[in-house]
């Protein structure tokens, strides 16, 4: 391998940006492509893979190693608009997606009040929540996951949740030791 065969730094930023580009106008996801790479080439990459590739956060021979085979897929892309290939096939093979679900405003109350009885039920219990309130098993596993996700979020780190128990116990041994402020001044 030559040094002329191997793109310089400004190539491959050119490179990944018109690639990002075409994508885009093409109408294809980074796990298209992905996925595309894996059946043309025997390759898959992930989704991170591509996106890592286009904002130029592979290494430098990673990227050098890339650079062909997504070159290659763009010509196979280009010149293939139009006519369904085997990239549209591969596409639509990516592309299942659940469709996001929504949940009723009432179901969701029900949820929430669940959740604060019980913010991990168990296979059983989410599996009775599901029957009372026809929703998927699954919806409501999911519903949970992120509930539970939300509540770490919303709670900053090093403060547990307090119980008005905790808050009475400290009360007596606040500054029992220190002088008030600003006394010795």
């Amino acid at each position: 391998h030559s040094d002329e065969d191997t793109p310089t730094s400004d190539d491959l930023e050119q490179f990944a940006k018109q690639f990002k580009q075409r994508r885009i106008k093409l109408g294809f996801t980074q796990a298209d492509v992905g996925l595309a790479l894996g059946t043309l080439y025997g390759n898959v990459f992930s989704q991170t893979t591509i996106c890592r590739f286009e904002a130029l956060q592979l290494s430098f021979k990673n990227m050098c190693k890339l650079k062909p085979l997504l070159n290659k897929w763009l010509e196979e892309a280009d010149s293939s608009t139009g006519s369904p290939t085997s990239i549209d096939k591969i596409a639509a093979q990516g592309r299942k997606r659940k469709k996001r679900t929504s949940i009723e405003v009432s179901v969701k109350g029900a949820l929430e009040s669940h959740f604060l009885k019980c913010p991990k039920p168990s296979a059983q219990e989410i599996t009775n929540l599901a029957d009372s309130l026809q929703l998927e098993k699954e919806v409501v596993r999911v519903w949970f996951c992120n509930r539970r996700q939300k509540e770490k979020r919303m709670t900053p780190p090093g403060i547990q949740q307090q119980t008005p128990d905790d808050v009475y116990s400290q009360v007596g041994t606040v500054n029992s030791d220190t002088p008030p402020p600003h006394h010795g001044l």
